[in-house]
């Protein structure tokens, strides 16, 4: 386990919407192969969100754009001495292989799952309070009281549908993330404020702190600067910004 925890805030809406996929996709294996049905609940809950976030007919071209972007960003590197050229050309082999998987995928991410009646009338059902109940939706009932094994089997299929979007984001975010080294700074009275070149590209800011470290950091920001807080957690009453200074691990993500 982490001796420390770390904070995300994106500066554009592709890389939040990135972000989120990312968690819901690391989320969705602690519950996957859990045979409560509550666990097959909660599978299902984070899959619909899924196909809500995946619904967006720009995702598959903008994950697209950032492969590309990407390979030509590596293939630059190729002229540098000291590049490892075998790690360099995995990594360019896998941006052109999931770019052209995307590019061959018909339809929108998940697109025979959206065609299921079932999972239609779960994604209807579960905005509604208590409208996944057995009296209003038998068939739900029905199926989560199926042997541990079908219903595993059949999540199992419905989350790898969308293995090469997965892939895709965690490949995206990952070389976004490894684009910069982190630096040593001060929030000062618990407040830290930073101007960003405009002429930069700027998609992530990550700021980290140790585990055990008493606060939370609030990150707010766009593309000429962000602030960060250090905030008191409070579960009664409103948090509390720290007033002490205090140093953390910035790093500014351009890829």
């Amino acid at each position: 386990m982490s001796d420390t925890i770390t904070y995300e805030q994106p500066l554009n809406e592709r890389i939040r919407i990135l972000l989120r996929l990312e968690s819901l996709f690391r989320n969705i294996q602690d519950t996957l192969y859990e045979t409560a049905p509550a666990s097959s609940h909660a599978t299902l809950e984070r899959l619909q969100e899924i196909l809500t976030l995946t619904d967006r007919s720009d995702l598959k071209k903008d994950l697209m754009k950032e492969l590309e972007r990407n390979q030509l960003t590596l293939s630059a590197l190729k002229q540098h001495p000291g590049v490892d050229h075998k790690q360099l050309d995995g990594f360019l082999d896998k941006l052109v292989r999931l770019n052209r998987d995307l590019d061959a995928e018909r339809g929108k991410p998940g697109q025979e799952l959206r065609n299921s009646e079932f999972i239609k009338s779960f994604r209807q059902r579960s905005g509604v309070p208590g409208g996944l109940s057995d009296i209003d939706f038998p068939h739900y009932h029905f199926w989560l009281n199926l042997p541990a094994e079908a219903r595993v089997a059949s999540l199992v299929e419905w989350v790898n549908s969308f293995n090469t979007i997965r892939e895709a984001v965690t490949l995206v975010l990952e070389m976004i993330r490894k684009s910069a080294t982190s630096t040593t700074v001060v929030a000062t009275k618990g407040f830290y404020q930073h101007s960003l070149d405009k002429d930069i590209p700027y998609q992530l800011i990550r700021i980290t702190l140790p585990l055990d470290a008493p606060y939370y950091v609030e990150i707010s920001g766009g593309r000429h600067r962000f602030s960060a807080r250090m905030m008191i957690p409070n579960l009664l009453d409103r948090p509390t910004q720290a007033m002490e200074d205090i140093s953390f691990q910035l790093t500014t993500c351009i890829l």
